[in-house]
């Protein structure tokens, strides 16, 4: 018998079990696609950050008005919102203790008038003493005196409006009993100008300038842009907020203007600044003043995380986190994943 026709089946099938084997090498992973990427070096941009804040609108002549003496309001003539002319009443104590005050000291006036003459005849006639004349004459001055006091106090019993203006808030009512110089009426006078009264941080005191633009809005009137410059700055700080105020002049405002209204001031300092500005684009996730960026680092992207200071027509101002001369992905960065292969494209700024 032939051995070796025995043995060739055998050995045809295990070469054929070999060659399987060495073919059937399990799926090969598929390599990962190009990711192409625009990247740009960051620079200094010249930029002017805008100082937002919030404040208050009122006239820039705003007074409290009161009367010179206490007693029992008896009449009070206008109303909040009420437009006032220069000289009207607007106020009027009762005044009937005043006028009674006020003869008292006319009858001691000519009382001491009197005296006085009485003392004059008898010192020229030699009966009276040039002390008692004199005397006299020291009570004659203190009655003229005191019907001054009493004259002007009843004056300033009554309210009347100091200039062409606005009744903008009625304090007290008729029938109170009111201290002197306590407020009656908040009062602004129409021929001054209208400021918004703003309060500024330290770190923003000190960029701004007298005669800096400034852009206004109010909830009152819905997209429109009202101009202004600063005409005030503070230079003492708020002792319970911290803070310091300062004053926009509008130079351009609406027709119908309430003292109260809240304003959104945007002000632009005059000085230009040097800052690191980046694209919106670059940012590859963000919340609040922090965000993400990819930096390239030996040809591979980096995340890094950045502050953001400002946000404007020409892109993220970077607070912290960038330095110009570095270089950062502004496009494709959503298709990067762990392993990817990148096919730089960059741009400079």
């Amino acid at each position: 018998m032939n051995t070796t026709k025995a043995f060739f089946p055998l050995y045809f099938l295990a070469g054929l079990v070999i060659l399987a084997a060495c073919g059937d090498s399990g799926p090969k992973e598929a390599a990962e696609p190009v990711v192409a990427i625009e990247t740009i070096k960051i620079t200094d941009t010249i930029i002017v950050i805008a100082v937002r804040t919030a404040g208050k609108l009122g006239s820039k002549s705003e007074s409290k008005l009161s009367f010179k003496t206490g007693g029992i309001i008896q009449k009070i003539m206008v109303d909040e919102g009420q437009s006032v002319r220069k000289g009207q009443l607007l106020a009027q104590l009762n005044l009937e203790e005043i006028n009674s005050r006020v003869s008292q000291a006319e009858l001691a006036l000519k009382k001491a008038e009197r005296d006085y003459g009485r003392a004059g005849n008898l010192y020229r006639d030699s009966v009276a003493t040039l002390e008692q004349f004199e005397n006299a004459g020291t009570v004659l001055e203190i009655a003229r005196s005191n019907a001054s006091i009493a004259n002007f106090n009843l004056q300033y019993s009554t309210i009347r409006a100091p200039a062409y203006g606005k009744i903008l808030k009625r304090i007290a009512e008729s029938n109170e009993i009111i201290a002197p110089g306590h407020p009656v009426f908040l009062f602004a006078s129409t021929g001054s100008d209208w400021v918004v009264r703003a309060n500024l941080t330290d770190r923003d005191i000190v960029r701004v300038g007298m005669r800096d633009s400034a852009h206004v809005r109010f909830d009152a009137y819905p997209g429109e842009i009202f101009k202004g410059v600063i005409s005030e700055i503070g230079t003492s700080a708020d002792p319970y907020t911290g803070t310091y105020e300062v004053e926009v002049r509008m130079t351009r405002r609406p027709e119908k203007l309430v003292s109260g209204f809240i304003a959104k001031v945007d002000i632009y300092p005059e000085a230009l600044e040097e800052h690191v500005v980046i694209p919106v684009e670059s940012l590859i996730y963000g919340t609040g003043m922090t965000a993400y960026v990819l930096v390239m680092k030996d040809q591979q992207p980096e995340r890094r995380k950045i502050l953001i200071r400002a946000v404007t027509d020409q892109g993220i101002v970077v607070g912290e986190g960038l330095s110009p001369g570095e270089e950062i992905v502004v496009e494709g960065a959503e298709y990067i994943k762990p392993g990817s292969r990148i096919q730089v494209n960059a741009s400079d700024l």
